[in-house]
C-alpha cells in the first residue's frame, strides 16, 4: 500500500478519535501509549517495561505527584532483575516516554476539542509540507548524522505552512498565533529528531512497519507526542478553567 493511502487512513482514524467521548478518548490514548512504549522498549532491549507504561500515564493523569516514585520503583525493579545500571536508566526513560507526554493530549481535549483538532492539523500540515518540499527542493541537510534525508528547506517549508495555519485558527492574533505555532512546530521537529537519534543508535530504519512507509506508531506520532505539552501550556495560559 502507498504512503498516501496509509496517510489518509491514519488521518481519517485520528479525526474520528478526536471527537470521541472523553472516556473512549482516554482508552485510545492508553493504547497509543502502550504501542509506542512497546516499539521503543523492543528497540532498546527492555522487553517488559512497556506493560507498565499505561499505568504510569494513568497515575500522572489522576495523581501526578505519585508518578515519580512509581517510575523510580519500577525502574529499580527492572534493574534488579537484570542487575544492570544500564537497565535502570533505560527503564526510567521508557516509563517517562511516552506516558508523561501523551497525558497532555487528554488535557488539551479537556480544554477544547477544537484546540485538539487545530493542534493535530497543524502538526500534519507541517509534516506534509516538510516531506514534499524537502523531497522536491531540499538540498541542505539539517542534521545529516541523525536524518540524512531531512533538509533545511523541508524544515522551513513545513514550519512556515504549519505556522500560517495556526495564525489563521488560533485566537491570539495573527502574528502571535504564527509565532506560537512556529515554537510548537519546532518542538515537534525536535521530537522527530529525538526519535531518529534512538533509531540510529540501535541501527533500525523504523520502529515497526505497521503503517508501511510511515513506519510504526513511534515514527508516525513522534512530533505529536513531543509537542503536546508545549501546545497545552500555551493554550492553558489563555484559559481560565485550565490547571497548569
Amino acid at each position: 500500500m502507498s504512503r498516501e493511502f496509509y496517510g489518509v487512513l491514519i488521518g481519517v482514524t485520528t479525526l474520528l478519535v478526536i471527537f470521541l467521548p472523553k472516556s473512549l478518548f482516554l482508552l485510545v490514548i492508553l493504547f497509543l501509549c502502550f504501542a509506542i512504549s512497546r516499539e521503543v522498549s523492543v528497540a532498546l532491549g527492555e522487553n517488559e517495561v512497556f506493560y507498565f507504561s499505561p499505568l504510569v500515564l494513568l497515575t500522572y493523569y489522576f495523581a501526578d505527584p505519585l508518578v515519580f516514585p512509581l517510575i523510580g520503583l519500577l525502574s529499580l525493579y527492572f534493574a534488579y532483575k537484570r542487575w544492570e545500571l544500564n537497565s535502570f536508566f533505560k527503564s526510567t526513560f521508557l516509563l517517562f516516554y511516552p506516558a508523561l507526554f501523551l497525558v497532555y493530549l487528554i488535557k488539551i481535549k479537556e480544554i477544547s476539542t477544537y484546540y485538539l483538532l487545530i493542534f493535530i492539523f497543524g502538526i500534519w500540515i507541517n509534516d506534509v509540507f516538510a516531506y514534499y518540499i524537502g523531497k522536491n527542493f531540499g538540498k541542505t541537510p539539517l542534521f545529516p548524522k541523525i536524518s540524512p534525508k531531512k533538509t533545511v528547506e523541508g524544515f522551513l517549508g513545513g514550519v512556515l505552512f504549519g505556522s500560517l495555519f495556526f495564525a489563521l485558527t488560533l485566537p491570539y492574533g495573527i502574528l502571535n498565533s504564527f509565532l506560537l505555532g512556529t515554537f510548537v512546530l519546532t518542538v515537534g521537529v525536535a521530537g522527530d529528531y529525538f526519535k531518529s537519534f534512538i533509531k540510529r543508535q540501535v541501527g533500525i530504519k523504523d520502529f515497526s512497519n505497521v503503517f508501511g512507509e510511515h513506519g510504526g506508531f513511534t515514527d508516525r506520532f513522534d512530533a505529536l507526542v513531543f509537542s503536546a505539552p508545549v501546545f497545552y501550556l500555551i493554550m492553558c495560559a489563555g484559559e481560565l478553567n485550565c490547571k497548569l
